[in-house]
């Protein structure tokens, strides 16, 4: 989880004025990481991962890796009333665990794609000016 607060950290450091992601798309790249970006551009993409960090936020407790976590509903419903609660919460904590991976890997490849465009605007002022 500390892996996506810095990557969302940084994107906000980083996109000092998101109004300049408004109609650029990511381009397909054999990257994972911007290959999901689908048919959205970088603005919604960069106000989705903020409003997701503020959920997230609500200080969840911490996920311990060594607990035993059920994997299977048949599990569940073995158990029946007697589920072991623990092991559900580590279960979805698992999902979490994946879908903050997958998000932070959004939020990389974002801050990269605004580093280049304003790589590329510091380039066309620098060209300008001589």
């Amino acid at each position: 989880m500390e892996e996506y607060f810095s990557a969302i950290r940084k994107m906000e450091q980083a996109v000092m004025f998101p109004s300049l992601l408004r109609g650029v798309y990511m381009e397909q790249q054999d990257d994972t990481s911007t290959g999901d970006f689908g048919n959205r551009d970088l603005f919604e993409y960069y106000m989705q991962l903020k409003s997701i960090k503020l959920a997230v936020e609500g200080k969840l407790p911490p996920v311990n890796e060594s607990k035993q976590q059920i994997t299977s509903r048949e599990e569940v419903q073995e158990n029946g009333e007697e589920a072991d609660l623990e092991g559900l919460l580590y279960h979805h904590f698992t999902g979490l665990y994946r879908v903050l991976t997958h998000l932070t890997r959004k939020a990389n490849a974002l801050t990269r794609k605004y580093n280049e465009i304003i790589g590329q605007i510091n380039q066309s002022e620098i060209t300008l000016t001589w």
